[in-house]
């Protein structure tokens, strides 16, 4: 079980540091993205991807990560037809594994644990809003570290989680393919990828969406080395099929993209600004938490610690307002397995 956050944060770095501890190799490393997609609870039950590396892994090469991601939603809207509260904490813990197969391409697999508890930031989110006098949005009229992820409408419950839940989510399966484009633009890469979602989550705890989704998408990056700003990005499609969460409101095609730029400070350290956007995966609603375009904005840092191997930090923030959580912590660790 993940409800207490100080255990979560304990076992999350006793296995970083168990799986790997080496010393840095003087290299220069691909250009890396942020791990990030839209962590609402109505919409990270979907198979919404990454970005993902532009540079797929070579033969023989393998890759073990580990990612904890912490979530604060609130928001909340009501009118004569509908009423919407996603008031809680979501922590998503996930180990994905990456095989290089040869001739520029590698497959892979990825397991969430998701948990929705009360929480700890809600308190130290309001003194941050207090201090900076940013508003707080209704936060300081309802209780602390609350849980109520609720979508009625006509007076009809259609989500309805009040209580602690986590339990493993919805199973990725993952392929890319390495594209040859430097003969046309020296110092970039990219890489076709696709992902496949199975409904292995339970969709009622909005651990799954019930539902089997596939996206195709492009990945691109500039490397070239030293004090050089690297700019990537990608975007792509994803296709659903029909969801046991809000099935009347949903849409079965999504467009999503991300934009980005990294430079290495030091050799070890790279500094990433990032954007992640994508449609609206409902339509029929008159709540944009529900039906507008989404946008998140991050900022974070990469530390290679040996060759290959990436201890990583990063932090969102919704770009546009309640269409994704107020914050996300993202941490990631990324070693040669």
């Amino acid at each position: 079980m993940l409800h207490a956050p100080r255990t979560s944060f304990r076992t999350l770095f006793s296995l970083l540091f168990l799986i790997g501890n080496g010393a840095y190799a003087a290299s220069v490393s691909e250009t890396r993205p942020l791990y990030s997609f839209n962590q609402s609870p109505l919409i990270q039950i979907y198979g919404l991807p990454a970005l993902g590396e532009a540079r797929v892994l070579a033969h023989n090469q393998s890759n073990l990560a580990l990612r904890m991601q912490i979530a604060n939603n609130f928001t909340g809207a009501r009118s004569n037809v509908e009423l919407l509260n996603l008031d809680g904490e979501m922590h998503r813990l996930s180990l994905e594994w990456r095989q290089g197969l040869g001739g520029g391409m590698e497959w892979g697999a990825e397991l969430p644990y998701v948990s929705y508890t009360g929480g700890f930031l809600d308190s130290t989110i309001e003194r941050f809003h207090k201090a900076t006098g940013l508003p707080q949005g209704g936060r300081e009229n309802v209780a602390l570290n609350q849980i109520d992820f609720h979508y009625a409408r006509n007076g009809v419950d259609l989500v309805n989680l009040d209580h602690s839940a986590s339990g493993p989510g919805d199973l990725r399966l993952f392929a890319a393919k390495q594209l040859d484009v430097n003969k046309i633009f020296s110092d970039f890469d990219a890489a076709l990828r696709i992902s496949l979602k199975l409904p292995t989550g339970n969709e009622k705890e909005l651990l799954g969406s019930g539902s089997t989704d596939l996206a195709l998408w492009l990945s691109a990056a500039r490397t070239q080395g030293g004090n050089a700003w690297n700019p990537y990005g990608g975007a792509g499609v994803l296709l659903m099929s029909e969801t046991k969460v809000l099935p009347s409101l949903q849409r079965k095609y999504v467009g999503f993209g991300t934009l980005g730029v990294s430079h290495k400070f030091f050799p070890q350290l790279a500094f990433n600004l990032q954007v992640d956007g994508h449609s609206p995966f409902y339509e029929g609603s008159s709540y944009r938490q529900l039906s507008a375009y989404s946008a998140q904005g991050l900022a974070g840092a990469s530390w290679e610690i040996s060759r290959r191997q990436f201890l990583e930090f990063s932090v969102s923030e919704d770009i546009i307002t309640n269409t994704s959580p107020d914050v996300v912590f993202n941490f990631s660790f990324s070693t040669p397995f």
